[in-house]
């Protein structure tokens, strides 16, 4: 974590509990109150701080613009909402930073990554919405030396971004709680959503009043009611992840193998209960992502249409693999329909990354491009594969890939394509589950199946989302990254192996089985003891449809 060379000069704000100071941040510039342009109205429970004038060049010069901050003192917390606005030509007020001071240390107990952690010297960062590790709510709860939790939260009703740093200054806790507007309406002024920064004897307390926000913000219904859960899927106790082809071309299952494991499977377990989910069904994985279809090697048209068909037969549901925000700058006509939808940050660059796909150690791959699902051309283009093949081949569900990942993309909203996305393929086929990479709060609105735990073989099953959050809304199942019982292998997933085979047997965490090449024939035992989970999970969880 980065910080300034000096002491940028802040006024100090007393709220009964704690010290907190506010700065603002352009695009080309950072500011701070101006104390000798201060005024205090209120006593008591609630006071309001009026600045008329900002500080920047590092406080040595003062600047045209002002804030308004609104302090509520209740009885274990303080709540505070900031509006602000600068007057320099051009600017963009680009977020708000609200420091808080004199607050003890403690643990961090609630990130997707659940695990207590400590704050470390050089302090701790991390951001809302991310899906995978850091805050699928902006809700941060620490542990208190003494007993008891600290808290902070954002009570905004939108998906927006939050960060959350937090140091350990004189044996005392730092904390920065920042929030950054969407980008595609960032102007000269700004009012930031209330944070509330409190106190409480339980963490689940907290935990339950925050989850009665976020179900009033996104209209979050139970996993026993949501409409975009078909009655099929409501069956389903066995995710059976079936690796077809690898980005370097290694095919793990061609479609006859995908079907001869469905069929061995069906053996041990009643196939309604069985969802096959297939990445790399199209071909070479990520390579072919942006342009879906049948792959030649794997059997073609005439190979796909047979395992969709007899897996129909069966009574086996089929989940193919599709990247809503991935494309490979080697289709036809990516300049048209790919580069005007490249994802970019706030600032207007472009949000791209890639992983080690063939073992050359660089992390340089060119292949892809990072798409915004809420630029219009590539959304049609998805919804047009999408429900296309769904309708030649007849499966009824999609896993979206990456569906977490989020960028304040200046031109189009991120969160609002997502919904638009997943609204459009559900109008087409009412009957389809959609599923989807990671796991934030507002996801959970739109996608009800949800892979949010990413072990990366480092972590265990303890770091999933928080489970009375998180199962009262959705479904996980096993990241695609889990190992195969067989000899830990991650199949497609860049990870290349993960001793983490096994998923806990919990209400909200579907049984998951990986299938690589021979996984079946060579760990009979553990497969059997996923299938045992299987059967359990229906005993204990699906009661009315066992």
């Amino acid at each position: 974590m980065q910080d300034l060379s000096f002491d940028f000069p802040n006024m100090t704000i007393e709220t009964g509990m704690f010290r907190i100071a506010v700065m603002l941040y352009t695009f080309s510039n950072a500011y701070s109150l101006d104390p000798s342009a201060v005024r205090e109205e209120g006593d008591g429970g609630e006071i309001r701080i009026f600045c008329e004038r900002l500080l920047t060049h590092g406080g040595q010069t003062p600047a045209k613009g002002g804030a308004s901050i609104l302090i509520h003192r209740k009885r274990k917390a303080v709540a505070v909402r900031i509006s602000a606005q600068v007057e320099d030509d051009g600017e963009e007020i680009r977020c708000v930073k609200l420091l808080v001071y004199d607050l003890k240390p403690g643990e961090i107990v609630n990130l997707i990554d659940a695990r207590p952690r400590s704050i470390p010297s050089q302090g701790l960062r991390f951001k809302y919405p991310e899906g995978w590790r850091d805050a699928g709510t902006p809700l941060v709860i620490l542990s208190q030396p003494e007993g008891g939790y600290l808290y902070f939260r954002s009570l905004d009703c939108q998906v927006r971004e939050k960060t959350f740093v937090f140091q350990q200054r004189d044996g005392r806790l730092l904390s920065e709680l920042i929030f950054e507007e969407l980008a595609v309406k960032m102007s000269n002024a700004v009012c930031v959503p209330e944070w509330e920064i409190g106190f409480s004897d339980s963490a689940e307390e907290i935990a339950r009043r925050h989850q009665e926000h976020i179900q009033r913000a996104y209209r979050l219904e139970s996993w026993e009611t949501r409409q975009d859960v078909p009655a099929w899927a409501r069956e389903i106790s066995l995710v059976a992840a079936i690796h077809g082809q690898h980005w370097t071309g290694y095919i793990f299952n061609d479609y006859a193998a995908i079907l001869r494991n469905l069929e061995q499977l069906c053996e041990k377990i009643e196939p309604r209960r069985i969802l096959a989910f297939l990445p790399g069904w199209e071909g070479r994985y990520y390579w072919k992502y942006g342009n879906y279809g049948p792959d030649e090697r794997m059997g073609g048209e005439k190979g796909f249409h047979e395992l969709c068909d007899k897996a129909a037969r069966l009574g086996v549901h089929l989940m193919p693999m599709f990247g809503i925000n991935i494309a490979g700058v080697h289709h036809k006509d990516f300049a048209v329909w790919g580069e005007p939808c490249e994802l970019r940050t706030a600032s207007g660059n472009f949000s791209r990354a890639s992983v080690d796909w063939d073992g050359s150690r660089h992390y340089d791959h060119s292949s892809n491009r990072t798409l915004n699902p809420g630029a219009p051309k590539w959304q049609n283009r998805l919804v047009r594969q999408i429900t296309g093949l769904a309708a030649a081949y007849g499966f009824h569900a999609a896993f979206l890939d990456i569906a977490a990942v989020w960028s304040n993309d200046p031109n189009h909203s991120v969160y609002k394509g997502v919904r638009q996305l997943t609204r459009r393929l559900r109008e087409q086929d009412p009957q389809m589950l959609l599923a989807g990479e990671g796991w934030y709060d507002g996801l959970a609105a739109c996608i009800p199946l949800l892979q949010c735990g990413h072990t990366d073989g480092k972590l265990h099953w303890h770091d999933e989302a928080y489970a009375p959050m998180f199962d009262t809304y959705a479904r996980n199942f096993g990241h695609l990254c889990l190992g195969d019982p067989a000899r830990l292998s991650t199949g497609v997933h860049e990870q290349g192996s993960n001793p983490q085979w096994r998923a806990p047997l919990r209400k909200g965490i579907l049984p998951t089985l990986t299938i690589v090449d021979g996984t079946l024939e060579r760990a009979p035992e553990r497969v059997d003891a996923i299938i045992g989970d299987a059967k359990a999970y229906a005993e204990r969880y699906l009661q009315g449809s066992v």
